[in-house]
């Protein structure tokens, strides 16, 4: 009877991952291109890699639908690069006839991320002594470091909720920013004050929790990045499924809850004609992503690569162009000089080291996150998942190096291994 329900909820999140394909590609048709076409969303449909681009996600979904049954917080990561990048590059393969090998190569990163969690054994790790203490007194010293730097620098000076006159305050905060803050900014708003936010809502202490969101308020209206405010939303939503008993079925409701959400999107614009919100959602959040990969696999294509000479390794090779990748693009692609055409981990992999680049960041991405796992084993899922799930996002937009550095993955992980002395893997989070 197990295994008849197991199977049931497979065939479910494959169904609802292939309904939620063909609502972002009614989205493209009927919005996207329409609209958008003059800004590279062109149209130039292939019948053939239709069948190839839904036969290679059924695959795919069933062997991550797998990965709901286990309790490796790192799923959430691989789900996050699945439904927000990998999928709408599956739709942009037919839609706009693109490369059938980088597709493929890109199908088969995602094989291999799901055989790395799910067949490599975690490695053993230990614990501080004194672990709770020295976890909370580092926390706190990061936010006194970090809300202390930003009032001392006119944050207070800078206060703004109004989310129509952000720019002001961006520019503000980045004219008395540094190097240091530049990093540890990201990583409060992304780590610190959503491991206290989770830590209150599983000891039930509605104290913490309402002094962290506010917090995090003070935070964004200081600094005005909109994924300061969004973040807790993730975080209650996390926590919400697993108050309701779905931790084993996170891929399903995240795909069901945005098809749903995505339909009331479309209606309305339908409806109203108005198109500022449906923009932010479907072409900004899923198809602009996806669009710059294939973009940039165009253009470094036959082209020689960077081979991080721009980056970690720019004391073994010469930078070939002299400027960033992103620089690169945004002038020789788009002709524009200020832009930031940032792309994630499978376009940053290809234009550094060709195809075998992806398959290459793919093994070190799945090395950290087997690492990430063995750290996390002694904290409760939903405290490593809260920590990991903000940074984990960035590698749909940006780098590699700079996902696991700037945007704060491996300093999620520390944290992980920091705060599970803080609560036990067996906490629950609702009492009885």
């Amino acid at each position: 009877m197990m295994n008849l329900k197991i199977k049931k909820k497979y065939i479910y999140t494959i169904v609802s991952t292939l309904i939620f394909k063909m609502i972002l590609e009614y989205g493209y048709f009927t919005f996207v291109n329409p609209l958008y076409a003059y800004s590279g969303f062109t149209l130039d449909i292939s019948q053939i890699k239709i069948v190839e681009s839904y036969l290679l996600v059924i695959i795919i979904t069933s062997c991550l639908s797998k990965l709901d049954d286990s309790d490796k917080p790192s799923k959430v990561v691989i789900y996050l690069l699945f439904v927000n990048l990998y999928l709408p590059i599956s739709s942009l393969y037919w839609l706009q006839n693109n490369s059938r090998e980088y597709f493929f190569i890109i199908t088969f990163s995602f094989l291999f991320l799901y055989l790395i969690l799910d067949r490599v054994k975690q490695i053993k790790t230990y614990t501080l002594s004194e672990g709770k203490n020295i976890g909370f007194l580092f926390l706190i010293t990061i936010t006194v470091i970090v809300y202390g730097f930003l009032i001392m620098t006119g944050g207070l000076q800078r206060l703004n909720l109004n989310l129509l006159e952000v720019y002001n305050t961006r520019k503000g905060y980045a004219d008395s920013s540094n190097v240091l803050i530049g990093y540890l900014l990201p990583w409060q708003a992304h780590v610190v004050n959503l491991t206290f936010l989770i830590y209150g809502l599983i000891k039930k202490n509605k104290l913490i929790t309402l002094l962290v969101i506010l917090l995090q308020v003070f935070l964004f209206s200081m600094t005005n990045f909109k994924s300061f405010l969004f973040a807790p939303l993730v975080v209650l939503g996390l926590y919400l499924i697993f108050k309701k008993g779905f931790k084993n079925s996170i891929l399903l409701l995240m795909t069901s809850a945005l098809s749903t959400l995505l339909t009331i999107m479309i209606l309305l614009y339908k409806t109203t004609e108005g198109i500022v919100v449906l923009s932010i959602f479907l072409r900004r959040l899923f198809f602009v992503p996806a669009n710059l990969h294939y973009t940039y696999f165009n253009f470094f294509e036959g082209m020689e690569k960077y081979k991080l000479s721009h980056s970690i390794l720019t004391f073994i090779y010469d930078n070939p162009y002299n400027m960033g990748p992103v620089d690169l693009v945004a002038r020789d692609v788009f002709g524009l000089e200020g832009f930031s055409p940032n792309v994630g981990i499978f376009g940053d992999a290809y234009l550094n080291f060709g195809l075998m680049g992806i398959i290459i960041f793919v093994v070190l991405l799945g090395s950290i996150l087997v690492l990430f796992d063995s750290v996390a084993m002694k904290s409760p899922l939903i405290l490593s998942m809260t920590i990991i799930i903000i940074p984990s996002m960035s590698l749909v937009n940006s780098g590699m190096f700079t996902s696991l550095a700037t945007h704060g993955i491996l300093f999620a992980i520390f944290v992980t291994w920091l705060s599970s002395t803080l609560l036990h893997r067996n906490e629950k989070v609702v009492g009885k």
